[in-house]
Parts: C-alpha cells; structure tokens; sequence
C-alpha cells in the first residue's frame, strides 16, 4: 500500500563559518532533518535522526532525497 501524498513545509538555512559550503534542512517549529554539504562537487546531505549518507549532483537533488529519505524511514 502507498501512502497518500502530503505536503511538508521546509526551510533551508545556509550555514556559515564551516569548512564547506553547508546547508540545514529544517521542519519549521519542528525539527531539523538533516545537513547538506558540498564536498568535491558533488552535494552530501546528512540525515538527522539516524546519519545515513545520500550524495547527489545538485543542492535541488540532495533537498528532494533528504525528503524522501525523511518522508519514508524517519517520520
């Protein structure tokens, strides 16, 4: 069985002072999901509740697998 679609309301806050270029996905008045990170090109995002690793090739890629990832496995 599938689940019904539902829309889920995000931010993404670009951090500063790291290393990388780095990103938090976040659940407005909720919690944060994950961290993207941009590593030799390529787009690293972090999930927050159990640290799995997607890597993708653009930041719009890696906030739509965050997502899924989220929508899934941690919700």
């Amino acid at each position: 069985m599938s689940r019904k679609p539902e829309n889920i309301n995000v931010e993404i806050n670009e951090l500063k002072g790291k290393e990388n270029p780095t990103w938090e996905v976040v659940i407005p008045n909720k919690k944060a999901i994950g961290l993207i990170e941009k590593i030799s090109g390529r787009y690293r995002a972090t999930t927050g509740k159990t640290n799995s690793v997607l890597y993708s090739k653009s930041l719009e890629s890696s906030i739509n697998d965050l997502l899924s990832y989220f929508a899934l496995h941690e919700k």
